[in-house]
């Protein structure tokens, strides 16, 4: 049986243990959300070259709740798996969540459109491999260069 809930996809990223902080995030999102689905991980630069390389990944998952309170439970995972400021000024990020969209409707026609016209998602390579993991059907013009790992 299929849910009519929204999808939600957020993008997952850390450079400062990141295989142990992301599994960390991944397991609290399960917590709060049904039905979370991961891409595999993905390495990346840091792209303001302050910090390590770092792994990626987007999550999906069953969104209950309204885009506010989805990013205030992020940011309350976000804060449980150790970010803070000091250590993000020294390029060290313990876990970065970012709500990508939330996906109402299922049809690729509308997502792909939401990529073209509003995403500019050729700029987060970082984003696109795992989001393509999650959705295989969409524009394989977007793909670039992130390594899996």
């Amino acid at each position: 049986m299929t849910s009519s809930l929204p999808l939600a996809y957020v993008c997952i990223g850390s450079n400062y243990l990141p295989r142990e902080k992301i599994a960390s995030g991944v397991s609290l999102i399960g917590e709060y959300f049904s039905q979370v689905k991961a891409s595999q991980t993905y390495k990346s630069n840091d792209i303001l070259g302050l910090g390590a390389d770092y792994l990626n990944l987007v999550v999906q998952f069953h969104c209950p709740v309204p885009t506010k309170e989805l990013k205030e439970q992020l940011q309350e995972i976000e804060l449980a798996c150790g970010r803070n400021k000091a250590d993000q000024l020294r390029g060290q990020v313990h876990l970065d969540l970012d709500i990508l969209f939330i996906r109402k409707d299922n049809t690729l026609d509308e997502l792909n459109q939401i990529f073209a016209e509003q995403l500019r998602l050729s700029d987060n390579e970082y984003v696109l491999p795992p989001l393509k993991d999650l959705i295989p059907d969409l524009n394989a013009a977007w793909i670039g260069g992130s390594e899996c790992v």
